[in-house]
């Protein structure tokens, strides 16, 4: 239900940003848009003027009271708790829901219900995006209906006794109207998402892993061997040794491999593995007596997960589907799925991933200047720079044109701003080769956000492009990272 920027917060317990204008768009949006206009109009035709005053004037009288009962039910509903923890969600839900509330009752003409259905469908698209239950969602509605049709039922004074059960049917077949028309947009959206799951899943697992996973082996005994030098140097404290989990490889199993390869009952063995191992290593540190057998045990440990993480990889096969033919780097189109799981994680366990955008300078200028064959090297280039400065639990996309875009798990604040500027200064000291023995330096301006913890992944998008126009704007050959916000 939208809010007063644009934005949309509603049934399902759901709030946004009011950037975002991707999702419900398309010949679907338009013919349900139409349908939904089509029986709103029929519904105020059929219904006498005053009868709808009546329920308007409920609507708007009543907005904050029913706003009120609307989240204090949801409040108590288990499911809702992950999408009504974030704060400035819950400071802007209740008022935007009351707006939503008078506003519904309150069109005039098809001009109205056209604005009025277009958001509503808009805020479907973005429930979906957030993976807010439907069932969440009809709640609300729900909810509404049943709160709104008691206090027309005690209003009697202003509505004859006759009238009510007809008022009654007037608000539900309204709210049920806008339910199926925001419905339809969810649905559309969740089926695209599901099939870009299914896509992404064919791509990564044709990721070249075979030679990813021996780098992830050559991480694994490089781990136990700084473990090995560690447990036996007493001046090393147990709260510094280098966890497992945060390692090349704990990256990777943690963030991209349940991507490639699904439910893969191998991956859940590794990592409980993993997590033995980190218990093992603190038992021993607690006990200040590393022994010999530890380190063999330790040993063993190390080359089982290699030789499981080896049976894993196996099972890739090289697919081209989804890589830009380019760069090779993954495209946009997988960035939903992608994102959303970053999201549950970072909610989950309260670590946040980073977005960050990367554009090419002056790109039109070396284009007229080089060619597009110089600008495609160039490009190219750039690609595997960004792809040499990400770990194994990142991920790096070709975004658009010249424009990259890299997904950093598990960050924080300064260590945002320090990546971004290694990146810019090795893309700066890179000569790039584009053609004819030419070689040119280039530079990139960098736009970086971290995840405040709102559902919503579009908006991390939005604070990173904000960062980046200003890196732009700045002079180019800059790094910006997005303040907290307010």
């Amino acid at each position: 239900m939208p809010n007063a920027d644009g934005g949309a917060s509603g049934a399902g317990a759901g709030a946004v940003s009011s950037h975002m204008t991707e999702g419900g768009s398309g010949s679907r949006a338009v013919e349900a848009n139409a349908t939904a206009v089509r029986a709103l109009s029929n519904l105020w035709r059929d219904t006498s003027p005053a009868l709808r005053d009546r329920v308007a004037a409920c609507a708007r009288d009543d907005a904050g009271a029913l706003a009120d009962v609307f989240y204090d039910t949801l409040l108590n509903d288990p499911k809702a708790a992950t999408y009504l923890s974030h704060d400035l969600v819950r400071t802007r839900l209740r008022a935007s829901m009351a707006r939503w509330i008078a506003e519904v009752f309150s069109v005039r003409d098809e001009d109205d219900m056209r604005t009025l259905v277009e958001r509503n469908f808009h805020v479907g698209a973005v429930h979906a995006r957030v993976d807010i239950p439907l069932t969440l969602i009809t709640l609300g509605m729900r909810v509404i209906k049943r709160d709104m049709a008691r206090r027309l039922m005690r209003n009697e004074t202003t509505l004859p006794p006759e009238q009510t059960g007809d008022a009654i049917l007037f608000l539900g077949d309204v709210l049920d109207t806008l339910a199926d028309n925001m419905h339809e947009a969810y649905l559309s959206d969740m089926v695209g998402n599901v099939r870009q799951r299914q896509s992404l899943k064919m791509h990564m697992s044709g990721e070249s892993l075979a030679l990813e996973g021996e780098r992830l082996k050559a991480s694994l005994f490089d781990w136990l061997r700084s473990v090995m030098v560690a447990l036996y140097d007493d001046e090393v404290q147990a709260a510094v040794l280098p966890p497992l989990e945060t390692s090349d490889f704990g990256l990777w199993l943690n963030h991209k491999a349940d991507l490639a390869f699904g439910g893969m009952r191998e991956l859940d063995v590794l990592r409980e593995m993993v997590a033995a191992i980190t218990r093992r290593i603190a038992e021993a540190r607690a006990g200040n007596h590393p022994t010999i057998d530890l380190i063999r045990q330790l040993d063993r440990d190390v080359t089982e997960v290699a030789f499981l993480l080896s049976s894993v990889t196996t099972h890739a096969v090289e697919l081209e589907t989804g890589r830009d033919s380019l760069t090779r780097l993954l495209t946009r189109r997988f960035l939903p799925s992608i994102l959303q799981r970053e999201v549950a994680m970072s909610m989950r366990h309260g670590r946040p991933f980073a977005v960050m955008l990367v554009d090419g300078d002056h790109f039109k200028a070396i284009n007229d200047t080089y060619g597009h064959d110089g600008g495609d090297r160039v490009l190219v280039s750039l690609a595997e720079t960004l792809s040499g400065c990400v770990r194994a639990g990142d991920f790096a996309f070709r975004y658009g044109g010249e424009e990259f875009l890299l997904v950093l798990a598990e960050m924080n604040a300064s260590t945002l701003a320090a990546k971004a500027e290694a990146i810019r200064r090795e893309v700066e000291a890179r000569p790039i080769d584009v053609g004819d023995g030419v070689k040119i330096r280039v530079t990139i301006s960098v736009g970086a956000a971290l995840h405040d913890g709102h559902p919503d992944y579009q908006r991390v998008i939005k604070a990173a492009d904000d960062a980046l126009y200003a890196a732009k704007d700045g002079g180019r050959n800059a790094v910006r990272v997005a303040p907290p916000p307010t």
